[in-house]
């Protein structure tokens, strides 16, 4: 891609972007709101998806690209869309990592956004789980993909906050099933223990 096609092409996006600002500010998109939003977003990411691909060496774009690309799809899925967010910007590291391995430091915020893309899933839906112990697990794992790279680019520092999540992961799982399980089993041992005592052979009839 040459210098002038490049200038040409960021002048479009500029012109397209004035256009579209100008037509909303003066209401006439008041009823494509949403889209219009997300088509813009959309089409900013997409333009630095191909300012990446026009020159693999500009990494960087990846993370506006996939950064914009997860406001149009949050945009797109209201109150559902905080999960889809986290996890794109997530899947924007890692392709940093792909288009690179040396660029290995990029998996720790891949592996945390997609951990907290999970969290936010899971907690829309019943099923009771803690939080807290998934957060840890999906960190101890981030940290021990570290330790499983290939040689050149292994991190075996990573051991140890992996080893450190798991203990809190572990802590935090325990710390829930003391006040959810373990608390109102000990009432319902108590209540028993009452009730056998009161009927066992020692007790007073009514």
């Amino acid at each position: 891609m040459t210098h002038d096609s490049r200038s040409q092409l960021i002048a479009g996006l500029l012109i397209a972007f004035g256009a579209l600002v100008l037509l909303g500010n003066f209401g006439w998109l008041s009823g494509l709101r949403t889209w219009f939003w997300a088509l813009l977003f959309l089409a900013g990411g997409g333009a630095f998806l191909y300012f990446f691909n026009s020159d693999k060496e500009r990494w960087w774009a990846l993370i506006p690209a996939f950064g914009l690309l997860a406001l149009a799809g949050a945009v797109l899925m209201g109150d559902t869309g905080g999960s889809l967010f986290l996890a794109l910007l997530g899947v924007g590291f890692a392709a940093v990592y792909a288009n690179n391995r040396r660029r290995w430091w990029a998996i720790i915020p891949a592996g945390a956004l997609g951990t907290l893309a999970m969290v936010a899933w899971v907690d829309r839906l019943p099923l009771g789980l803690n939080s807290g112990s998934l957060f840890f697990l999906g960190i101890a794992a981030t940290f021990a993909a570290l330790t499983r790279l290939p040689e050149e680019h292994r991190q075996r520092w990573a051991l140890y906050p992996a080893l450190a999540c798991l203990l809190l992961a572990a802590i935090t799982l325990l710390s829930s099933m003391v006040g959810n399980v373990i608390v109102p089993l000990l009432f319902m041992a108590v209540g028993a223990y009452l009730l056998w005592r009161r009927g066992g052979p020692g007790s007073e009839e009514a």
